[in-house]
Formats: structure tokens, sequence, C-alpha cells
């Protein structure tokens, strides 16, 4: 099965089956006097009514999920010759084009089973009929007759076809454009070989509907629950659970069963061998339900295996399907498209195994919900004509189940199943004598009560992937209803789904889950964690990483047996990673994985963990680590500061002037009474040690104006502490954070009782001993502060040592963050500090340097992972080894890609010595692979702060920062003239970024002097061929095409040099906006722009002169660059009038504290467009601003 096919094919029927509806929809209500429907106006009143009360976009779509499911299901059945009357309906025969039912009526060769007028077939083949294609309106009659006949077999999903839906089916049948050979190839053959292929269709079907759901930032609507919670299983996750439920019941009360063999991930356990299980007499006992049924693929193979069972019990074969759809499978579902392709599943899969099944015409006890269309008073006043007392758990269920299609499997009823039986039993007697309005309203009642007895009902297996929602996402009702019904489960709807399944499953009966990981190990799970593992034994649990269930997130699969656990009660345990499947067959490789965390558990150790979290992969010494101190022992932790306005209140460091920022503060009483911008602690990438100093935050002297900032916590304010990233894309990643400081919830912070325990802190959290821990307080990547504070403490971590090592960890970190311009430490550029004779050699003195600091850091990492492992006496799970890709340095300069397949093939060579970690003979290190084009392009980005003045070839850091500075305080600065200057800043702060050579201070040539100073202008020549090889290209060349996307990127979208520039391009001109003035665009006009203008005009008088005297080819070229540069200085003429000289005439002022989102929007279209900045919808956004004035 191609499933990528699938996917790509079942949105874009979609889109065409709405398209199509639509536009027959609008036809057929625009023309309803038309003569071709005089015979359907009973049909099109009923549409308009339902136009009416439902909206046109909702039956548009149901409609074309109707024929989608129709179509869907008659190609699975013709490609394999399913079809009852024994002619494929919308496929050919193999080695045809045409429809087998098209071509054989062609010969009149009619299936008996199809109500059409033959007559009437013939006088359209022969064309005796006013019909534009005779041969396509033959077809319609067909299929529609053919729908009619599958009707009497399938009335679930084809529907007697007598009313709108037929108007509203698509014309065009038997094109090539058609929709229907749209399935033809769409959906191959191959693909129909599982009736899986129904279960992947839908999936695809629902899927824009589902991301537009999930993009929606409000409660998921009842009506789109469906949607927003359809998750297909992999085939061998379903036979996981299946098989070890229903199969494990088969085998409790069959030992010598040979059913084992047909089992490959049945999984023994100490319960299997238990004398107290439930027990059954034959196959047909076994009640088996899906109470998030979908479209029905747990269903269709818990056929198989019952199948096999009934083989082994000795069944007529003939007999077998009929009784697993009566006797055995059940399935519960609120979406009536799922529920109809569940039931034509397990029809199909029946008819797999008996061909005369659909002479049967059974139907699969498929319950799918329907909402009581009756309200309250109504329901009252029926039950006080009937005199039947209506107490309040019988009303209550009634409630319940107007909301049928909303809570679903959910529901609950309170009321005793004879009660419910006797008042349904009443109600289908009053069906018979009551008038056509109370028959509406007992048919009404008799579908609810049908309902809520069926939802009494116990089951000895229950195997469900429910459906995943928070509880932030659900509806009121929804979510009311949770919180009442399900108060330890509440956070999400799976959850509550395996709370119910429990009570719906009989004693010692099974229940297989696949779900999200999340209630293993968060917080807000933690009731209904313990109450699992106090009251029901887990049998078996398959934890996956992301992906293997094609989403990306950790998913678990497992079984659970409805008994309390004993002392005796023993789970299995495993894991699995994406590389343990086997991507051609999409199984395990193995199972259950040995390799991964395989344990075998009494899951009472659960209890010893902190929030009695599932840390299956713990062993004995790393659960009982637990019982020693905590991290809140010995440090306070807590979440950070809400700005409630980033936009407003948060800067990019660069951003701000110099003098508005402050460092170093101490205490909370330094800053009371100040205004300025502080240095704010906002989470960032996956780094460790030091790094991530990006922002500040507005304050006011006392904090008053963060939406969070509490008091109880000022004292730890500017404090040491250490900072992680609350929300991380990759691994957790913890920081020492020197005194000044504040924090967000994004960078929560944990603060030391003793400060000189707090580098024996970091070392913890930053080792694999602390990943083990966070991994099992919490494996997501969410790292909340109670996670930290849970860590256990060993008190032999604090040592001379180990602070020594951390020490100097921080150091060549802070040295390495320090070493790019995007630090506010920063004072030069790395090419520069290392003095060599040439470029070329500076790179190699680069890379030698840093090369030995990456492996002093790496090595320091696993010393420190080797002494933390054996004080917490871990040897059994954990190895020293770093990954080399897991180092936090150099992620620029490095070639990442390289250095992880470089990872891959390395390891240090540490050896486990009388449960010592020890590195005797270390492997020799690698060559790192650097990326000299970064290099080249940060060296690039430095000489452009030189040219502005921002730094200095004389003094390091940053030397122009403060709003307005002139060359004058460069100079004073710097203390000296500015003759005396090795290198100028540009005297008015405005650099040419042209495509030639036009202006005698454009950013080439600027830039040749820098290095001609840097290395000697002898050494000119040699320095630019080496940046240009690097680059691939001319230095003009990346200035004027990839400069300023380089400088977007490395300023994380808050650029300080800003590029204004005509719309194709042809003119830029660069200025530091630190140097910004009212003047500025001024001068850009007349000096640069317009002047600009005036050289090409010139220039065009010495093509004209090539294009009259010049050899042929000169002409040729000549004309060529006439017409282009007349285009150029038209549209510049053009940019310089409209655009252009309205914004310079506004002098307009800008206040840098306001930040470069609001500045760059100030100049319209003048202005570069950068994506996130200032495009359409960014600009919407920040005019919507209320704290600037425009």
């Amino acid at each position: 099965m191609d499933t990528s096919r699938l996917k790509k094919f079942a949105p874009e029927a979609r889109r065409k089956l709405i398209d199509s509806v639509a536009t027959r929809l609008d036809y057929i209500l625009g023309n309803t006097d038309a003569v071709e429907f005089i015979q359907h106006q009973a049909i099109i009143r009923k549409l308009q009514e339902d136009v009416a009360k439902e909206g046109k976009k909702q039956l548009i779509d149901r409609v074309a999920y109707t024929w989608f499911n129709r179509f869907m299901a008659l190609r699975y059945m013709d490609v394999n010759d399913y079809q009852p009357f024994n002619k494929r309906v919308i496929s050919p025969i193999d080695g045809h084009t045409v429809p087998q039912l098209l071509a054989d009526a062609e010969r009149m060769d009619i299936p008996t089973e199809l109500s059409v007028d033959k007559n009437y077939i013939n006088d359209l083949l022969d064309g005796n009929t006013d019909v534009a294609n005779p041969q396509n309106e033959v077809f319609k009659i067909l299929l529609i007759a053919s729908c009619n006949y599958l009707n009497t077999l399938f009335p679930f999903l084809f529907e007697r076809i007598n009313d709108y839906t037929e108007l509203l089916l698509p014309n065009d049948l038997t094109s090539e454009l058609s929709i229907l050979n749209d399935f033809r190839e769409g959906i191959k053959a191959e693909d129909c070989k599982e009736v899986e292929v129904i279960g992947w269709l839908y999936q695809f079907y629902i899927s824009e509907k589902k991301d537009e759901v999930f993009a929606s930032k409000g409660k998921v609507k009842k009506d789109e629950i469906p949607a927003a919670t359809q998750l297909f299983t992999p085939r061998w996750i379903v036979e996981y659970m299946v098989q070890n439920t229903v199969g494990k019941i088969w085998l409790q009360n069959n030992p010598n069963s040979s059913l084992k063999e047909k089992m490959p991930y049945y999984i023994e356990t100490e319960s299997s061998q238990s004398n107290d299980f439930l027990r059954i007499s034959s196959p047909e006992e076994i009640t088996f339900l899906d109470q998030a049924t979908g479209s029905g693929h747990i269903l269709v193979y818990a056929f198989e295996l019952l199948y096999e069972i009934y083989e082994e019990a000795g069944y007529n074969t003939s007999d077998i399907p009929q009784l697993i759809i009566e006797k055995n499978l059940y399935g519960y579902e609120i979406d009536e498209r799922a529920a109809q392709l569940a039931s034509f599943a397990v029809l199909m899969k029946a008819r797999e195994y008996y061909r005369r099944i659909f002479r049967k015409q059974i139907e699969p006890n498929i319950l799918c919900y329907q909402d009581l269309r009756l309200n309250e008073e109504e329901i009252k006043e029926i039950f006080a004509n009937l005199k039947i007392e209506i107490n309040d758990d019988l009303f209550y269920d009634l409630q319940c189940m107007q909301q049928a299609t909303n809570l679903g499997s959910l529901i609950q009823p309170r009321a005793g199943e004879s009660e419910l039986q006797k008042v349904k039993t009443r109600i289908e007697q009053e069906l018979t004598t009551s008038n056509l309005f109370s028959k509406y309203q007992f048919t009404e009642l008799d579908q609810a009560f049908q309902q809520l007895i069926q939802l009494k009902q116990k089951f000895h297996c229950i195997v469900q992937n429910p459906p995943y929602m928070g509880g932030g996402k659900m509806n009121k009702e929804l979510s009311d209803y949770v919180r009442i019904e399900y108060p330890n489960a509440k956070a999400d709807l799976f959850s509550c789904f395996i709370d119910l399944s429990i009570d719906r499953v009989k004693k010692n009966g099974f229940v297989g889950n696949v779900t999200m990981e999340s209630w293993m190990f968060l917080s807000s799970f933690e009731q209904f964690r313990k109450n699992l593992l106090n009251n029901i034994f887990i049998e078996s649990l398959s934890h996956f990483g992301w992906h293997i269930m094609r989403i990306a997130f950790g998913t678990v699969a497992f079984i659970i047996r409805k008994s309390e656990p004993t002392d005796n009660d023993l789970g299995v345990y495993n894991y699995l990673e994406i590389d343990d499947i086997d991507k051609e067959i999409e199984r395990p490789k193995s199972f259950p994985n040995i390799e991964r965390r395989f344990s075998i558990k009494n899951q009472k150790d659960f209890e010893k963990i902190p929030g009695s979290n599932i840390g299956y992969w713990a062993s004995e010494k790393g659960i009982e680590n637990f019982t020693q101190n905590k991290f809140i022992d010995s440090a306070h932790s807590f979440q950070g500061l809400i700005s409630g306005n980033n936009n407003k209140l948060m800067r990019y460091w660069a951003e701000l002037q110099d003098k508005s920022r402050t460092l170093n503060l101490h205490n909370y009483a330094e800053a009371k009474n100040m205004k300025t911008w502080i240095p704010y602690q906002k989470g960032g990438a996956f780094r460790r040690w030091y790094g991530n100093n990006d922002y500040f935050l507005s304050w006011n002297g006392s904090g008053e104006n963060l939406t969070r900032a509490r008091t109880e916590n000022r004292d730890y304010y500017f404090k040491d502490c250490i900072s992680w990233t609350f929300l991380s894309s990759s691994k957790f990643g913890a920081r020492r954070v020197f005194n000044g400081h504040l924090w967000d919830v994004a960078g929560s912070s944990t603060f030391p009782y003793k400060l000189e325990e707090i580098n024996s802190l970091l070392g913890l959290l930053c080792t694999s001993v602390g990943r083990f821990y966070l991994d099992i307080l919490n494996p997501t990547l969410n790292y909340q502060v109670e996670n930290i504070l849970a860590l256990p403490i060993v008190k032999e971590i604090f040592k001379p040592l180990i602070d020594k090592n951390v020490k100097n960890n921080i150091s060549i970190s802070k040295q390495e963050w320090n070493s790019r311009e995007t630090s506010w430490d920063f004072l030069q550029n790395e090419l520069i500090r290392l003095q060599a004779q040439d470029i070329e050699e500076a790179i190699d003195l680069y890379k030698v340097y840093w090369s030995k600091k990456f492996r002093e850091l790496h090595q320091n990492e696993e010393e420190l992972n080797a002494r933390f492992i054996e004080i917490y006496g871990l040897q059994e799970e954990l190895t020293p080894d770093v990954p080399l890709d897991e180092i936090t340095i150099l992620k620029e300069e490095l070639v990442q890609k390289e250095l992880k397949e470089m990872a891959t093939n390395y390891a240090s060579g540490w050896q486990l010595k009388n449960d010592k970690w020890e590195l005797e003979n270390q492997n020799e290190y690698p060559d790192l692979p650097f990326d000299e084009k970064e290099l080249i392009k940060q060296f690039i980005s430095y000489t452009v702060g030189v040219m502005f003045g921002r730094y200095s070839l004389e003094k390091g850091g940053l030397i122009l920062a403060n709003q307005g500075e002139r060359v004058s305080d460069f100079c004073e600065k710097i203390g000296k003239p500015e003759e005396q200057l090795r290198f100028a800043p540009d005297a008015d702060a405005i650099v040419p970024v042209l495509e030639g050579e036009w202006f005698m201070d454009d950013i080439n040539t600027q830039f040749r002097e820098i290095v001609s100073l840097i290395w000697g202008a002898e050494n000119l020549q040699r320095n630019m061929e080496f940046i240009e090889k690097t680059l691939g290209k001319t230095v003009r060349q990346y200035f004027f095409k990839d400069f300023y996307n380089d400088h977007i990127k490395r300023y994380k979208t808050r650029p300080i040099y800003w590029m204004f520039s005509s719309p194709s391009g042809d003119f830029n001109a660069l200025i530091y906006m630190h140097r910004y003035d009212q003047d500025t665009l001024n001068r850009i006009l007349t000096d640069y722009l317009r002047t600009y203008i005036d050289k090409l005009e010139n220039s065009i008088k010495n093509l004209e002169h090539l294009a009259v005297e010049g050899t042929d080819r000169e002409q040729t070229k000549a004309k060529k660059d006439i017409d282009k540069t007349n285009k150029v200085i038209n549209e510049l003429k053009k940019y310089s009038a409209e655009v252009f000289q309205p914004i310079a005439l506004e002098r307009i002022n800008i206040d840098l504290d306001d930040g470069v989102l609001v500045n760059y929007n100030r100049f319209g279209k003048a202005i570069k467009e950068v994506k996130g900045l200032n495009d359409k919808k960014t600009v919407k956004k920040v005019k919507e601003f209320d704290w600037v004035e425009w």
C-alpha cells in the first residue's frame, strides 16, 4: 500500500468533490424552475430546507463525504471482485479503460439486480434522446442503480438515492478529468489488498480539516471533534493490543492452544499463568469493543484473530464470519462517516473469508451516536403523559443523550439497565399507536434508550486508540461533563477513555490502549496515574519515540488487566525508537525490544518516584536514589516573570542603545528606582553551561509594569542562578547565569541556597545522570520547575573536583558565546584576534584553537558523566559518552550534518572496571568539520560594523551604539582625531550596496580597504581570492544578493543595519539604525538615489555610442543594456518620486526603545521587505499596537 500516494489523493479528491457539489448546488438553487428539475420539486424543497437549517458549507461537506465514501467502497469492491452482481461498477476489467458496468451495458448486458429502464438506456446509446453526453448519462443511471441495490446489503453506507445527493452528483463521470478517474488512478489495485486502506483514506480525507481545527485557537466544536481526534493506528500495534487481550483470554482458557504461534506480539506475563482469570466456554462468549472505532481497523484485525480461534475450536468455516459479526465485535463512534466505513470494513473482511456473506444481510454492531433532539420540557411532558416517574439519574442520562455526538462513549448511564429496558419497552408500545408528532418524539426517545442500554454492557476485551484532546481545547459542554464524571482523568480525552474502559470491561478482562505518553509522567495526570497503579495491573507496556505513530510525539501502547495488582504481578516494559522499525514492512525488527529500556517490573516500585511516574527503565538503584535528598533541598526554583506584552516590554539586546542597558545589578534594592532595560533570560536553543543571553526587559523602577512580577520572589531578582529552556526543541540544557538578570517563564531558573554549590548542581543538570532522571520525571520537551525540584541529590556531588570541572566548562562556553558579535560582551572578530598573516592562516589558527577548546569541553563533559554515574550507582544504565553533536558550542561554525555523522562513528573509549568508568587509551580524536564559509560571513558582518563605527580596528567592543552618535563621538571614544584613525567610520552612515561600482564609498570598496588594513595592502589580492573562493562568488555579489538575508537571520529578524531598497532591488542603501537621524533619508535621496539615476542616464550615452560605432556583438549587447538600463531608470524615478521622497520629507524620528519591529515599519515601501518584520501580515499586527504613535 502506497500511503504517500493515498495521502496526496484523498484531500485532492475531497477538494474536487466539494467544488463539484458546490457548483451543482449553486446551479440547482439558481434554476429551481428549470425543465430538468420539474419532477424533483419536493427534493429541491428539502434541499432548500437543509441549506437553511445546517448551512451551505456544512451541507456541501456532508454530500461530498457521502460520495467519497461510496466511490471508495465501490472501488474497493471492484478491484477485489466483491460486487454482488459480478460486475465492476466504476472500474474497468484488467486491460480495458471503460468501467465494466458501462462497457457491458453498451451491449445491453445489464445485471438483473439493477432497477433501470433498459429501453431508455438503449435510446440513449442509440442517440435517440436530446442528451449532450449519452454515455455519461447512461453511466450515471447505472451508478445510481448500483448504489440503490447495494442499499439492500449495506444500508448504513448506501442509502437509497432518491434525494438531493443524486442531484448533487458530479456531472462528469466518464472523462479523464472526472472524479471517478481520479479514484481509479489514486487508489490502485495493490492498495486494496488490505481493507485497512479504508482507514488510511478516511484519515487522509479529513487531514486538512484536522489541520484547520488545530490551527484555530479556540475550543474544538462538537462537529469538529471527529476531525480533531482521528489517528490511524499502525497495523502491528493493533496486533499487539488484540493479541494481548483477545488472544490472552483464549490462551488462559485453553493453555494447550497453538494460537500463540500465530501471535508474534504476544507477551507472556505472570498473569498468563494465574488461575484467577475470566472464564469462557466458547469463542462466542468473547465480547470485544472498540469504543472509539473510527474506520474500524482495530475491529478488522480482531476479526482475523477471532477467526483463528473459531477455527481452532472446530467451527464450520462458513458459519464463523457471521458469528464474529453478530456475537463478538462491537464498536462505538460519534462520526457517521467513520461508522459507515467501519461497518463496511468489517463486512469486507468477512467477505474475504466467506464469499456468500452478503446474502446473510447482516449489519455489524457499530453504534453511531445520535443526539436526542428533544428539549428538557418535552422530555418531562412525555414522561408525565406516560405516568412514568423520571428520577434524577434517568433525567441526567437523557440530558447527556442530548449531547451524544459530543460526549460519545464517555457517557456512563447512571440509571440501571433494568430501569432503562423497562422504559424502552413502554416507549416501543407507544410507537405502535402514536400519531405522527408523537411518533417523532417516541422515535427519538427509543433511539436514546437503545444507546443507553448498549452503554451499560460489559465486555471481555476493550481495545482502543482513544481521541487525544487536552482540556484546554474541549468545548464547554464536553469540559463540564469531563470535570464531573472524570475528575482524575480530565487532563485529556484519552485518559478519560482509559478510565471509562476500566469500568466497561469485565473483572479480569483486558484493555489495550495506544495513547500519548503524557499520562506516564506529567503532573496533571498524577492522581490518574496513582489510581491506575493502585487498582489496575499493567500487563505490558511498549513505549514509543517520535513518529512511530506517525506523529511528532512520544506515544505508548499498553495492556491492563482489571484486577488489583499483587506483589507477584510483574509487567513487561520496553521502548522502541523509529530506527527500530523496519521501514520496508513497517514492523519492529524485534519485539519486545530488549535492547532499549527493557525491564520486568512490579508497578509498586513506581510509587517511590515523585508523582508515581512510570520510570520503568530505572534500575533498583536508580529508583532508590529518589529516597535521597531532593533538588528542592538545595535550591529554590520557580517560573519567571510574565511581561504581559513582549512586543512593548522586551527587546533583542542589539536593538537598544548601549546606555539604555543596565548590567551587573545585584539585588532588587539597586534597581528599585531605576528606569532601564535589564537582561532577561528567555530560554532559547539547546545549550549547556553558558549562553542564550539575548534579551532585555523594560524595568520601570519596581517591576509593576509586568503582568506577573511576584513580590515574594524579589529577593531572588538579579541573583546568580541556573537557567534552562522551559520548552526545548531537542534536549535539556542548563546554563550558569551570573548576577544582573531577570527571568521569563520560558527561561525558568533555580537559585541555590549556598552559592558555592551552584556549579555542582549545574553539573548534575548537564550530565547524563540529570537527563536520566529528567526523562523519568518528564520525558517531554517541557521542563517544568517541579521536575527540577524533584531530582534526587546525592551529597557526594559537592566535591572540589566537580566544581573545578564545571567552572572550566562555563569558561569555555562563555568565551565561545562572546566570540560572536551577537553577544553584548563581544570584543573582536576571532579571525582578527588570532593575528595571522592573512585570512587563510587566520582560519587555520581558528580551527586549531577552537578544536582544542571543543575537545577540552567534550572530555570534561564525559569526565563529569563518569563521576556522576559512579556517585549515583547507575553503571548499569548509563555510560559517560557524549555524542560530538551534543556539545553545544560552535553550533554555527561546525557543519552540523557532518558532525552528526561523525558522532555515530566516534566514541572516546570508556571502559567499566570494578564499577569505575576509566579512559585508559582514548581513541584518536577526529578533525572537526568547520564551515569556512560561515567564518568568512561572520568576518564580513564584523567589517560592516567597522564601516558604520559600531566596531573599531583599534579598540574592542561596541563603540557607536547609542542613538544619533556621529564620527566625532567615535573619535572621542577611541581617543584619536579622525585623521589618525586606522579606519574612520562612514561619514554619513549610508553605504550603497549595488551590483556595480558606482560610488567611491560603496560597501565593496570599504570592505577591500578594511581587509588591506588588517592584513596589508600587499596581501589584498590573495585575501580577496581566498574569501571569494570560500564564498563561491565575488564579494560584491555576496553583498548584493546574500548579505542582508544573512544579517536578518544573524540578528533574529531584528536587524541593526537597514536596507532601503527599490522594488526590483537595483538600488540599495544600507544604514545603521543607531546612527539614523531625521535627515538620513534626505541624504540617501539626494546623494545616492538621484545621483545613481543620473549616473545611469549618463551611462546610456556611452551605450548609445557603442550601439552605433561598436562591433556587431558590441552593438547587440549595447542595445540590450540600453533597454535594461531604461527600465531600471524608470523604476527608480517612480520609487524616488512616489515612495522615497514623500517619506523623506516627513523627516521621521525614531526611538530605539520602541524596537526594530516598530521603527522598521515606519518607512513603508521605501525599506526592504522582510518576512516576519514588515510583510503584509506583520505590518497589520504592528499597526494595531496601542502603545505606538504613528
